[in-house]
């Protein structure tokens, strides 16, 4: 959360002329509610599932397509199964807690940082490190640079001659 993964996504897949796909987007085009209402109406255990039906469907894409993965999709082993087996390359982007924090704030879309974002997103990292190290091709830290910055170090780091670039 705060990675750069919908910005750098979306700059990215301008850059190449590929499609862009952001997978709370599907979510919430799917139900017709926000990421906010969805965990306040049906809870994260369902938000968590319709994440899955999106991202399976994303990974269907015959067009070169840059995929936004939420963090948290991750967290499911069929999700990082269908990440590791229909992406040709998988961009973790990472960066320190305090610059997360930075950019997310109090962020209302943001219902898991609603308490205590530090200690959440400390948490989250705790939990979900050795996940993104299991299915990551290539760790790009994001914090010294802006977002023209990343997509070139995606570019040249991926060599894009892949029909589908993942960013987590």
């Amino acid at each position: 959360m705060g990675s750069g993964k919908t910005s750098v996504g979306r700059a990215l897949a301008k850059k190449l002329n590929f499609k862009f796909v952001d997978s709370d987007e599907l979510v919430e085009k799917t139900v017709k509610l926000s990421v906010r209402e969805i965990f306040a109406q049906m809870g994260e255990v369902e938000f968590r599932r319709l994440e899955s039906v999106a991202l399976a469907e994303a990974c269907k894409l015959t067009q070169p397509t840059v995929l936004a993965v939420a963090g948290g999709a991750i967290l499911r082993q069929e999700n990082r199964t269908l990440l590791k087996d229909n992406a040709e390359c998988v961009v973790w982007l990472d960066a320190p807690t305090s610059t997360l924090v930075g950019r997310t704030g109090r962020a209302k879309h943001r219902p898991l940082l609603d308490a205590d974002p530090i200690g959440q997103l400390n948490q989250m990292r705790v939990d979900r490190e050795s996940l993104y190290q299991q299915i990551a091709t290539y760790k790009i830290a994001t914090a010294p640079f802006n977002v023209s910055q990343v997509v070139d170090q995606v570019i040249e780091t991926c060599e894009l001659t892949a029909a589908q670039v993942v960013v987590n």
